[in-house]
């Protein structure tokens, strides 16, 4: 059975972050590590998870980084710290748990089917039978940003946003080593790097996405309306840096 361990990145999570449900998961013995990333709270988001790590020593760990580094930061911290581990696949999920912990053993499921594939994103395709809840403003813009994004990266990707991912832990290190441009927007970079990886269009075999089953937005957005406007530069800084992809 494949092993997996997933980055949670934390922000000042500790009156938000539902450890209920992950230690419930925890108690049906699933195949799967949790790896928390205290990215520099200011709360008491580094005691909650070490109470958590204390209840699974073995296969739950809080990493605690001294300061704030952002959501790819974050991510990346994490995804190196467990890079060396024995865990066949490696992947990040946000700490609302807008896409639920089920959607771990979909995603692992597509990697097993495939030893072609070293990346599976979850994607957001709302269609009968599934429950996907996006705030509509929210869900029109970000298909405007994603098909930008799609353009940049010249991939038919339909949701290279999604905070649902999970990686072949040998391609991890190739693709977290450098830091990323933009706090938000690394999962774009993520995508570039792996292109330029494999070249153009071998790297089609490589990646794939998956629909969810379920994906709930939850209103408390880390990100500021003001970014939004910021994005768009990164976005320029992140098509020059690969334009020779």
């Amino acid at each position: 059975m494949s092993s997996a361990c997933i980055i949670i990145p934390c922000y000042n999570e500790a009156t938000r972050l539902r450890t209920e449900v992950f230690l419930a998961f925890m108690q049906q013995g699933t195949n799967v590590n949790f790896c928390f990333v205290d990215d520099g709270s200011t709360d008491g988001t580094k005691a909650v998870l070490e109470g958590m790590q204390a209840q699974y020593p073995n296969r739950i760990s809080a990493l605690i980084l001294p300061r704030n580094q952002g959501k790819s930061g974050a991510v990346r911290a994490g995804m190196l710290h467990c890079a060396d581990k024995s865990f066949d696949y490696l992947g990040f999920l946000d700490a609302d748990l807008a896409t639920p912990l089920t959607a771990i053993a979909d995603l692992t499921a597509v990697l097993d089917a495939n030893t072609a594939l070293d990346l599976v994103m979850g994607s957001r395709i709302k269609f009968l039978g599934v429950d996907i809840r996006r705030d509509a403003f929210r869900h029109y813009v970000g298909r405007i940003i994603a098909t930008v994004i799609s353009t940049i990266l010249k991939l038919p990707v339909y949701d290279s946003q999604c905070g649902a991912k999970l990686f072949r832990s040998g391609i991890v290190v190739k693709l977290f080593q450098e830091p990323f441009i933009s706090p938000w927007l690394f999962d774009v970079e993520l995508l570039a790097r792996l292109t330029q990886h494999y070249g153009r269009p071998a790297v089609l075999s490589h990646l794939a996405e998956q629909p969810l089953r379920q994906w709930i937005e939850q209103s408390d957005s880390r990100i500021s309306s003001g970014y939004v406007f910021r994005m768009w530069y990164e976005l320029y800084r992140i098509q020059q840096k690969y334009r020779n992809v």
